[in-house]
């Protein structure tokens, strides 16, 4: 949701001359992938992959923090050339990418999980299901076809999904298109399992379900302590709600122009839109790096 030109320059002016002095203080960035990153199409461009690499070579850490499984995010680390920690399915599990060790889990406990698969699957809607960063569907539908499209993941086709359950998930994604029915979905989780649960979307359509207490903004702390970085050293960019509370949580948050509006309320700055290159454009401004990026579109 692109943001009007005008307050979008006064943000970015502002932002650049108020932290001006600091540049050279950030130790580590955290990139979302799809809507961050990642273009229209779900894809790298050339000149973000150049821009995350020169950042590097200024010794600043880079990472990825996505809702995305590791499986589907590994084809775009591996281009960023990223070995630092990966968090992936909104913070419930961390790999290291140098040699796929898990480094933190926090599955959906079983019980929860169980009642929640009941509902959806008695009042019909669309339930994916993550285990062994493993995709399973009761069946191939149009939002199965979407979600490849975004993800590149081919689901496991098990029938119906409350005979399937056996194991804790890591992750449960209900997709809903009706924002009435959105609605009904969230009340009744929130009433339900507000104790139990996390809830947060990536996509319009998306009802995405963690463990309680888990964000991305979990991990990222960790792993912020483990390589002995301050917070005000933590650089995050984002554009979905789960997003948020690492966008908050960082030093420095970075919503892109095309973000929820409400992350755009929380973040320190805008950078622009994330399908015009808008990750390499604020790097190469911030860090002053040596790359040619033509005009913005």
């Amino acid at each position: 949701m692109a943001g009007e030109t005008r307050p979008f320059f006064k943000k970015i002016i502002i932002k650049y001359q108020f932290r001006k002095g600091d540049k050279m203080s950030i130790k580590l960035i955290v990139f979302d992938l799809d809507g961050t990153l990642l273009d229209i199409e779900h894809k790298l461009q050339e000149k973000t992959i150049k821009a995350v690499k020169k950042v590097r070579e200024k010794g600043i850490r880079t990472m990825v923090a996505t809702g995305r499984m590791y499986c589907s995010a590994k084809p775009h680390t591996k281009l960023l050339e990223m070995v630092d920690p990966i968090i992936t399915y909104n913070g419930a599990l961390v790999i290291d990418p140098k040699d796929e060790k898990e480094l933190f889990h926090a599955p959906i406990p079983f019980e929860i999980a169980d009642e929640i698969t009941k509902m959806v699957v008695q009042n019909g809607y669309h339930l994916q299901l993550y285990i062994d960063d493993n995709l399973y569907v009761a069946e191939k539908n149009k939002y199965t076809d979407t979600y490849y499209d975004i993800a590149g993941i081919e689901a496991n086709y098990v029938g119906r999904l409350d005979e399937f359950l056996a194991e804790e998930p890591t992750k449960m994604l209900i997709i809903e298109e009706d924002e009435n029915k959105q609605v009904e979905i969230k009340n009744f989780l929130k009433a339900n399992f507000e104790d139990k649960i996390e809830l947060s979307s990536s996509y319009p359509s998306f009802v995405e379900i963690t463990k309680k207490d888990i964000s991305k903004a979990v991990p990222l702390k960790k792993i912020a302590a483990k390589f002995d970085i301050k917070q005000e050293e933590v650089m995050a960019f984002g554009d979905g709600l789960n997003d948020l509370k690492m966008i908050e949580w960082a030093g420095t948050g970075i919503a892109m122009q095309n973000a929820h509006p409400e992350l755009q309320e929380h973040a320190d700055a805008t950078a622009h839109n994330h399908d015009d290159l808008g990750i390499a454009r604020y790097l190469k401004h911030y860090f002053n790096l040596d790359i040619e990026i033509e005009n913005k579109k």
